[in-house]
């Protein structure tokens, strides 16, 4: 059953969330402190911030991996912090993709990869094949590449292969955390425009983690800070990232755009092509 607040569809509601790593024991760690947040369905939403900062921590309670030390996390309509919560339901619903998902490929072609996980839900050889070639399409990849080796492809095609096998479960929430990790310019380019065209054709609410600022920049309608295991800032990326100062204070860095854009007009954008969309307006003018 999903939440509605202000008439709007909850998809993922956070509460006072706090986690701690080895509580009680000598080697304690608080990796999150009172963090609260909603996330509607169908959205495409960062979560940023330096490294340590809670980014990775926070989404594991998204799929019920970590359950909060105090407050709660309620997603698709689930309390994953109550004794009987039916995780096993909240995972199908929230597919997770790890940093570097290529190196959790292991079958001997990319189709029984992508096939894997409907497999163990126990479908149809039918539906398991439609399931590998929409996810498949979803992400890019060519279908004549999926009788090969996953071993054979490149970065950004075992990224996507990767990703597909985790849209074959057809969850309701995407959760990438750091999908452009280790890839050259060429393949962080294909695989974020590949998770713009994913959210754009489906209704999957996409929660992309980066400390990539641009990437976020030219991606996300919504994004959120984190810092120290908090949610320091919260806003669409335009209003985020005109506060750099901050953000640097935080260990971040804002797109040079931003502060060359600052510094000499005195105005904030935070992508290039806002950039040019304002200097060509000014030339107009003039």
């Amino acid at each position: 059953m999903p939440l509605y607040i202000g008439g709007i569809g909850l998809i993922i509601k956070a509460e006072n969330l706090s986690y701690t790593y080895a509580e009680g024991g000598p080697f304690e760690i608080g990796a999150l402190h009172g963090v609260s947040l909603t996330i509607g369905k169908g959205e495409l939403v960062g979560v940023i911030g330096h490294t340590g900062s809670g980014k990775s921590t926070l989404v594991q309670h998204f799929n019920g991996l970590l359950k909060p030390t105090a407050g709660s996390v309620t997603v698709c309509g689930v309390d994953t912090s109550a004794k009987r919560a039916d995780l096993k339901a909240v995972r199908q619903k929230v597919g997770l993709v790890f940093q570097y998902p290529e190196h959790q490929l292991f079958e001997e072609t990319v189709r029984r990869d992508i096939a894997f996980a409907p497999q163990n839900l126990g479908l149809s050889p039918t539906e398991i094949d439609a399931r590998v070639r929409e996810a498949a399409a979803l992400t890019g990849l060519p279908e004549a590449l999926l009788d090969q080796s996953p071993f054979a492809l490149s970065g950004g095609q075992k990224r996507r292969a990767a990703i597909a096998g985790v849209l074959a479960m057809k969850p309701e929430v995407l959760v990438l955390d750091e999908p452009t990790a280790g890839l050259d310019p060429r393949g962080r380019e294909e695989i974020l425009a590949q998770i713009k065209a994913l959210h754009r054709e489906t209704d999957i609410t996409v929660i992309l983690v980066s400390h990539g600022m641009e990437d976020i920049a030219n991606t996300v309608g919504r994004v959120f800070v984190m810092n120290q295991g908090t949610i320091a800032m919260e806003g669409a990326p335009l209003a985020v990232y005109s506060r750099y100062e901050q953000l640097e204070q935080m260990g971040l860095t804002a797109p040079q755009v931003t502060r060359l854009m600052k510094t000499l007009c005195g105005v904030d954008v935070c992508t290039v092509k806002q950039a040019k969309e304002y200097l060509l307006g000014v030339l107009r003018r003039a």
